[in-house]
């Protein structure tokens, strides 16, 4: 219990220590409740309620994660993934009635992916680029060009919210939803990264950048940081994320453990 204890305390400080939005107020994704901070773990998960239309496409697509057709599987995972933890009851029930091998790796692939989302990445807007200062960056014998403060992206990631929306290596961002950026050298890095995770996925925003001598402004949808980039180290939240895969560890056998029928039992 103790290391529970201190997991707990040290999400709390996470989150009592979050960087202040430097840049804008985020928005969160309408209709997107947030979940309550961690705490002692509990059942809450299984009490979240589906509408009847919600619950209906659950109980089709449960029966779906052991269909023979691999597609029609991983349809039905990432599907499920999305819908995330008010599935979690229908998920349990069927993990419990099912002998099924390929059923239940399916249905802890979901609720491990969709609980880490909850706790993890749907708290922490992904950008997907690396940055370097506008100075470091001129001293490297850059052109110079007509900005005076701004970061510089040095590589955009594959599949990144960056990557969908057009970004590429050497565009200078100068803005944030219409806020120029402020500060210099790596400070302004810094607060620019800090920035990003306050937005949830899903929320949409505009970027000033500056491509070669042109300024234009690009609109952005934040995605979700992948989970190898979490487990890295490589970003602010990975702390979190350590903390709430360990977490999970322990609440998945709780809630989920499937005990052995003896011979006897039908």
């Amino acid at each position: 219990m103790k290391h529970i204890r201190a997991m707990v305390v040290g999400v709390a400080l996470l989150w009592g220590t979050a960087a202040e939005t430097v840049f804008g107020q985020p928005q969160g994704v309408p209709g997107t409740p947030v979940p309550s901070p961690l705490g002692p773990l509990n059942d809450d998960e299984f009490r979240l309620s589906l509408d009847a239309e919600e619950a209906a496409n659950v109980d089709r697509l449960v029966p779906l994660l052991s269909s023979p057709d691999y597609k029609q599987r991983e349809t039905a995972t990432n599907s499920l993934i999305e819908i995330g933890a008010p599935a979690f009851a229908r998920l349990r029930s069927a993990y419990e009635q099912t002998d099924d091998l390929e059923m239940r790796l399916r249905v802890e692939q979901v609720v491990r992916t969709a609980y880490l989302n909850r706790y993890v990445f749907d708290r922490n807007g992904f950008l997907g680029v690396q940055l370097d200062a506008l100075e470091q960056i001129q001293a490297k014998g850059r052109p110079q060009t007509k900005v005076d403060n701004g970061v510089v992206i040095r590589r955009v990631i594959p599949d990144s919210a960056a990557s969908r929306a057009g970004l590429r290596q050497d565009d200078i961002i100068v803005a944030l939803n219409g806020v120029p950026l402020t500060g210099r050298g790596t400070d302004e890095v810094t607060r620019f990264r800090e920035s990003i995770p306050t937005f949830s996925p899903g929320t949409k925003i505009r970027l000033g950048i500056v491509r070669g001598n042109e300024r234009q402004d690009t609109d952005v949808t934040i995605g979700r940081c992948p989970e190898d980039t979490a487990r890295a180290g490589t970003v602010r939240f990975s702390p979190l994320y350590h903390q709430v895969n360990e977490r999970f560890e322990i609440w998945w056998f709780k809630y989920f453990r499937v005990t052995a029928k003896s011979d006897d039992e039908p």
